[in-house]
């Protein structure tokens, strides 16, 4: 049976808020809206011009807000979905989500991670849609949407390899100092079924783009070396302790 241990998700608390700030702002114009007319403002010119700019305001106030949200809950959905497929493991995993990590300087915060008897993966999720381009040692990769108009937009992103490199790196570099040497892979989870990857990677880039994919990579897994349950909790328990103060 597996067992989870839960960090915070900071993400959920920005989420919650920028949803409220939208509803406030969202109804902001039609507050004013009715008090241009029924208190006939408009016989003002500046009062008038002042409703209407605020108007205007609140209105790409608005679009700015919703815009932030659905990046942030897209990205909530990723995880959720990841978890969900984590809870679909066989055998007695140690699962740990939304694990905040620092060494020194390195700090991030770990979607998910598996620590199992055949070895210890990093999963990084990522609900981005459209095509998707880059290679390995890029800085950057970029985004590409098309829409039905025929109109399309291109973005960059991150490239996700470095990121988790560096994570990995830094959950070594703490399991080093509490005298654990163990290796970490990491696997890079495109939760969208839009996702359409053109990728330059190395053969231990691994990358998966759906959620049968991913659950059979996670379960075929092995390093070849066995970790006993003892060394799971050991391992598991260093990571947890390190995030109590992050």
């Amino acid at each position: 049976m597996n067992k989870i241990i839960k960090g915070k998700n900071r993400n959920n608390k920005a989420a919650a808020a920028l949803f409220v700030l939208q509803v406030i702002v969202g109804i902001c114009p039609v507050l004013l809206l009715m008090a241009f007319v029924w208190l006939k403002l408009y016989e003002t010119p500046i009062t008038a011009a002042v409703v209407i700019i605020l108007i205007f305001l609140c209105n790409v106030g608005y679009a700015f807000l919703a815009r932030r949200y659905n990046v942030l809950n897209s990205g909530l959905r990723g995880e959720k979905q990841l978890y969900r497929i984590a809870k679909k493991l066989s055998g007695n995993n140690i699962i740990l989500r939304n694990l905040p990590v620092r060494y020194k300087k390195g700090r991030s915060e770990l979607d998910l991670m598996v620590v199992s008897h055949k070895g210890i993966i990093i999963v990084e999720v990522k609900n981005h849609s459209g095509a998707i381009s880059g290679s390995w040692k890029a800085e950057k990769w970029t985004q590409k949407k098309f829409y039905r108009d025929g109109k399309n937009s291109s973005i960059e992103m991150d490239n996700p390899i470095k990121q988790m490199r560096r994570q990995r790196d830094i959950v070594k570099s703490i399991l080093n100092a509490s005298g654990e040497d163990v290796w970490v892979d990491t696997v890079l989870f495109f939760s969208s079924p839009n996702a359409k990857l053109r990728l330059n990677l190395r053969e231990n880039d691994y990358v998966c783009s759906s959620s049968a994919e991913l659950l059979h990579f996670l379960e075929g897994y092995d390093r070849g070396e066995t970790i006993s349950q003892s060394r799971m909790e050991k391992i598991a328990a260093i990571l947890k302790d390190a995030a109590k103060d992050l």
